[in-house]
């Protein structure tokens, strides 16, 4: 099996039906979960945590696999949190508080604008993110800035495994 083979779905779930969510979006993409026991165990960790911090909340469980450029401007997201993990390929930037100009990201200025200086820094592969959102009670204005790395025309393929609440 190959990183481009895998699916790219999206679906809502909660703690109490994660597994059969993401064994169901993984046999519509022609999938048996058997064959992909390890990775079943390791999203079944992340949920079980981020479902804890979340306060039980449902989410949106999203598998994506692309050779392309995701979100290609820094942005917050408006959810409550976020949690990434970067299965395959570059994981995801972000910016440090004191490097970016709010004005500018809210304005939607181009990211040279938004960037006041240095480089993004960036979750490795395997590397769990849990991003407060503008949403997160109190944090208006204040979630955490990132995009997708650019890999378009690289010949890297991403796999990015996300829930949303």
């Amino acid at each position: 099996m190959h990183a481009a083979d895998l699916p790219d779905v999206r679906r809502s779930t909660c703690a109490a039906a994660f597994d059969e969510d993401v064994g169901a979006l993984l046999r519509e993409s022609g999938f048996e979960p058997p064959a992909l026991r390890k990775w079943l165990v390791d999203m079944r960790l992340l949920a079980d945590l981020f479902f804890a911090l979340n306060g039980g909340r449902d989410a949106t469980l999203r598998l994506k696999t692309t050779a392309e450029d995701g979100c290609r401007r820094f942005h917050v997201d408006r959810t409550h949190l976020r949690l990434l993990c970067t299965y395959r390929g570059p994981g995801t930037e972000w910016l440090a508080n004191d490097q970016v100009d709010r004005e500018a990201q809210t304005s939607g200025a181009p990211n040279e604008g938004i960037l006041r200086f240095g480089e993004p820094s960036r979750f490795e592969p395997f590397w769990v993110g849990i991003l407060k959102g503008d949403a997160y009670p109190g944090n208006a204005g204040r979630g955490l800035v990132h995009r997708s790395p650019p890999i378009s025309g690289s010949g890297q393929t991403r796999v990015l495994f996300c829930l949303d609440c």
